[in-house]
Parts: C-alpha cells; sequence; structure tokens
C-alpha cells in the first residue's frame, strides 16, 4: 500500500518529469529497433563488399605481380640474395671474436659461461663452414631473458638451434642453448 501512495505522490508532483522520461524512454526504444532493423544490415553488406573487394584487388596484385617477374629475373633475384648471404658471413678468423662476443654478451646479462663445446662441419652444397656451439648458463630468469634477448639482437649470423630451460623457480633457471653460425674458410673471397 505504501509503494501505491508513493507512486501516486510522485506522479502528482512530478507529472511533466515523468512524461518526459517515458517519452524519452519510447524514442530510445525506437531508435534501437531502427538500428537493428535498418542500418546494422546495411553496415554489414557494406562491410562484406568492402571486404569481397579487397581480396579481388589483392588477388589482382598478386597475379600481375607474378606476371611481371619472369623465372630468368627470379633466378637473377636470387642469386643476389646469396651473394649478400655470403657477404655477410664473415670469415674464420672471427670464430674466436664470436666466442668473446657470446661471453661479453652473458656478462652483461650477469651471467657465467664456463664452458662452449663447438664443432665444424664444411657443408656439401655450399664453402661455407658451419659451427655448432652448445654451453649452459645459470642464473634467474630475467638474467636469462636479457641474454637471450641480447643474442637475438646480435649482428651476426646466429641461429638458436635448440634452447632449454630448466628450473624450480624463477630465481634459480638453468640454460641450455644450442646455437649454428657459418663462416667462410680463410684465403676465400665471397
Amino acid at each position: 500500500m505504501r509503494l501505491k501512495a508513493m507512486a501516486e505522490q510522485l506522479w502528482k508532483s512530478q507529472r511533466g518529469l515523468l512524461i518526459l522520461l517515458g517519452v524519452l524512454l519510447a524514442l530510445n526504444v525506437l531508435l534501437i529497433v531502427a538500428l537493428e532493423q535498418l542500418m546494422v544490415p546495411r553496415v554489414a553488406e557494406q562491410e562484406r563488399r568492402f571486404l569481397q573487394r579487397q581480396a579481388e584487388v589483392r588477388q589482382m596484385l598478386h597475379h600481375q605481380s607474378r606476371a611481371a617477374i619472369t623465372p630468368e629475373q627470379l633466378y637473377a633475384l636470387a642469386s643476389q640474395d646469396v651473394v649478400k648471404f655470403h657477404q655477410a658471413v664473415p670469415e674464420y678468423q672471427e670464430f674466436t671474436a664470436l666466442i668473446e662476443e657470446l661471453l661479453i654478451l652473458s656478462n652483461r646479462a650477469r651471467l657465467n659461461i664456463a664452458q662452449i663445446n663447438y664443432s665444424s662441419e664444411k657443408l656439401k652444397t655450399s664453402p661455407l663452414l658451419k659451427f655448432s656451439l652448445n654451453f649452459n648458463v645459470a642464473g634467474d630468469y630475467g638474467q636469462i631473458k636479457k641474454f637471450i634477448h641480447s643474442l637475438e639482437q646480435s649482428v651476426r649470423l646466429i641461429t638458436i638451434r635448440q634452447i632449454s630451460l630448466q628450473g624450480e623457480n624463477d630465481d634459480d633457471v638453468n640454460l641450455r642453448l644450442s646455437l649454428e653460425t657459418f663462416f667462410r674458410p680463410e684465403g676465400q673471397e665471397s
């Protein structure tokens, strides 16, 4: 009963405001229905047409780029890439500089590399020498992360072949790394 009396009192004292709120609510509902029924389908259709046209343009550009490059041009581009790669490969005498860089990077990360095992082999399909390096470091997770990041940022051609982490918590992590890099035999020009 009390609620009904409060509603009647509110209606008598704020009738104009309540009518205005009712009208605004009705307009809001009508606007939402109009958007859902009229605008949303139009926008969805426009988006679908845009994506379709975008796909058509990509396909057309892909076909044009393939048609524009002849096999001879592709071969020339690949040959240039191989020459650039061989120019980026240092001579074998730079091997000690690589070891020194690994030690410096580990020192910056406050890690210690006690021993680096390595092996080399001459590639069958290239005059290059492939070196595999393996070592362990231990520290906290932040130090390990910093060291890996610095390896990735190195200007040297270093490939991380295998990585394994072991640890009980973030403060005591053992990292085992297997790296691979290439060198040119001494006296050989690229």
